[in-house]
């Protein structure tokens, strides 16, 4: 039988003196992301082929025999054109039939704060979380018309909201009210004590151990939150977006549950956590408090207190340095067992709902 021809990343492998097994071969992963780089076109990029087919499908769902082939494509990237509304999904596969699916991970909205699917991740398992089931954001007060009317689209039918009530009279969800909408689920705390502790901070370790130690009392103070949000992903009341001011602590702190549950691997989650500040840069949050603007659930007080504060700590509070979630979740893994043990100790979850989630969630 004619062996397999291997990929370019198999082959420099071996030529750099590491040879590899058939074995190995056939388990370099086909990965790929897409973002979009104007209006209705999205590039899309992926390793592990030389070569590679892409269909698509408006459904996150959708088996392979129901998408449309889009396009054949070789090297690294190419651009598409987004050819289904709302929202395209892509399966990307190479010739020796290993696939990935993929979407734009960053929502393409007029006035979002760092709105993101939780899709695509690999689980240990090799399966991926599926798109479109699980979002993440930051506030979404600036949201416009033409927003709303896309996120509806989408489907999603419940928000977990994270914040504190403060934050939620300032910034009020412009899905409260409306016919229609998805439900906005929110249950009041006092955070009180969280923000005296980051306007103590001095150094970068400061900031970076005190912003981990917060993230471990958020899995007391926000209970009920992270309960009622596992409850709705164990009964598949989906699509759901979960939110916070900034979109990364509290939220990244429960997406950081969400897919350590779905059994992603922890560097996974890190990386996950880190691209906040990609998406929103603390230069953006820091230029806003110099300005005395209220910012990431901040009273323009509560701004124009915390631009005092040095800028090496300034830049881990507006930032998502993945050390922060490390220390954070090797916490969990010290007091609790890990995030499984916790989810199931805390929040409500059991093994049964446990494997019911990753039969749901991952495809």
């Amino acid at each position: 039988m004619k062996p397999k021809p291997i990929d370019r990343r198999a082959f420099l492998a071996s030529v750099g003196g590491l040879a590899l097994s058939p074995a190995a071969v056939a388990a370099v992963l086909l990965d790929a992301k897409a973002a979009r780089t104007a209006s209705g076109t999205i590039r899309l990029d992926w390793t592990g082929a030389q070569a590679v087919s892409v269909l698509v499908s408006d459904n996150p769902d959708a088996p392979k025999r129901a998408m449309r082939p889009l396009a054949k494509a070789s090297g690294a990237s190419v651009d598409l054109a987004a050819p289904v509304s709302p929202r395209p999904y892509f399966l990307v596969t190479a010739a020796d039939g290993r696939q990935t699916r993929v979407a734009e991970r960053l929502l393409p909205l007029e006035g979002g704060r760092n709105f993101r699917d939780i899709g695509g991740y690999r689980a240990a398992d090799g399966r991926q979380v599926k798109w479109g089931k699980i979002y993440r954001s930051g506030v979404m007060s600036g949201l416009t018309m033409n927003d709303i009317a896309y996120l509806q689209k989408l489907g999603i039918v419940a928000i977990c909201d994270l914040r504190n009530p403060q934050e939620r009279a300032s910034e009020p969800s412009p899905f409260l009210g409306k016919p229609g909408a998805p439900k906005v689920v929110a249950t009041d705390y006092d955070m009180s004590a969280s923000m005296a502790a980051f306007m103590a901070m001095k150094t970068r370790e400061d900031a970076v151990q005190g912003f981990a130690d917060a993230y471990v009392g958020f899995l007391d103070l926000l209970v009920p939150h992270y309960t009622d949000m596992f409850a709705r992903l164990v009964a598949n009341q989906g699509p759901l977006a979960m939110n916070c001011s900034a979109g990364k602590d509290r939220t990244g702190m429960g997406t950081a549950l969400v897919l350590s549950v779905l059994g992603v691997p922890r560097e996974t989650v890190l990386d996950d956590y880190a691209l906040t500040q990609v998406y929103t840069p603390p230069s953006a949050y820091m230029k806003s408090m110099a300005q005395g603007r209220s910012t990431g659930g901040l009273t323009p007080e509560q701004a124009q207190a915390m631009a005092r504060l040095p800028t090496e700590v300034l830049q881990v509070i507006m930032g998502s340095d993945p050390e922060v979630m490390r220390r954070a979740l090797a916490a969990v893994d010290v007091k609790f067992g890990g995030p499984v043990a916790l989810a199931k100790a805390r929040f409500g979850l059991t093994d049964e709902k446990i494997a019911k989630m990753r039969a749901t969630y991952l495809i």
